[in-house]
């Protein structure tokens, strides 16, 4: 019979054969986070002061203002450049320029982290944010 720790070892030495660490495959549901600066699934960037909120999956984005009713419009894709990614909403009722840049962001008004800086560029207003994959922003306290 095989001990316990003569298990772990085999997982381990088996893991990094495969060109994984243990803690990779030992990942939340679902596996492991992806990197930041990955930008690939859903995304969620949001601002305070004044508040605002855009939800990024593959089949569309949604742009939310409290009391403004939401706009949603077709993912475009992101234009990507080293660690940043750029979203451009040219036509529509609400037009925008949404930029992420892998960094560490923090809201302001939580003790939440995020992975990105978001920028968003909307009419005349240039507003600043965090971004993160909705994963990581639901593990983390409540604001």
């Amino acid at each position: 019979m095989i001990s316990a720790a003569l298990r772990a070892l085999l997982l381990a030495s088996t893991l990094t054969a495969c060109g994984q660490s243990g803690a990779d495959a030992s990942g939340s549901e679902g596996g492991a986070k992806p990197p930041a600066g990955n930008f690939s699934g859903g995304l969620n960037a949001l601002g305070t002061e004044p508040f605002w909120a855009i939800k990024i999956r593959t089949d569309g984005l949604t742009f939310s203002r409290p009391r403004i009713e939401d706009v949603k419009s077709a993912n475009p894709g992101p234009v990507i450049e080293n660690d940043r990614a750029t979203w451009t909403i040219a036509d529509g009722p609400a037009p925008f320029k949404l930029t992420l840049t892998k960094g560490e962001c923090s809201d302001g008004m939580s003790d939440r982290h995020y992975t990105l800086n978001a920028v968003l560029v909307f009419g005349d207003k240039t507003m600043y944010g965090c971004a993160d994959t909705p994963a990581a922003i639901a593990a983390q306290p409540a604001p």
